[in-house]
């Protein structure tokens, strides 16, 4: 090999890396767009199941199921009352499982801990059965853990 094409030889490896350094950041951030487009979706369908399932208060369990959370994020009985009309805040019970991914306070706001991608299950039920008497129709949220349904609801 003459000494001209020894020269052009380090100049091509550097061009070439640079390209692939180029390619590498548009892969990253078409992943990352990817995943911020499956958590919006996510969040879309859990406010969805509640919606059904408060638009069928009897006692049976609605699923949505491989909802992804994100770390960091928080849903609140609040937030659920805002997605939908016609029931308030203290008529919405939250629940989550005994996992570490799930941060639950008075069953009124479940924090995320960490990524996770679980069910989450919704009840709603007249809320003379429950013992809820102001309530028009009391739900459950549940994330990541089973809820029963009713046998019954009059």
């Amino acid at each position: 090999m003459n000494q001209q094409g020894q020269e052009g030889a380090g100049f091509r490896l550097i061009i070439e890396v640079v390209l692939a350094f180029f390619v590498l950041v548009i892969i990253l951030g078409v992943v990352s767009q990817i995943d911020e487009w499956r958590w919006q979706v996510s969040v879309r369908r859990l406010y969805e199941g509640f919606d059904k399932s408060l638009n069928s208060p009897d006692g049976s369990v609605i699923v949505e199921r491989d909802i992804v959370l994100k770390m960091g994020s928080s849903y609140s009985n609040r937030a659920f009352e805002g997605s939908s009309a016609g029931i308030d805040a203290e008529c919405i019970e939250l629940d989550a499982s005994n996992s570490m991914a799930y941060d639950l306070s008075e069953n009124r706001v479940v924090s995320i801990t960490t990524v996770i991608q679980t069910n989450v299950y919704y009840k709603c039920l007249p809320g003379h059965i429950v013992g809820k008497d102001d309530c028009g129709t009391f739900c459950t949220v549940s994330f990541g853990k089973e809820l029963e349904p009713e046998e019954e609801v009059d």
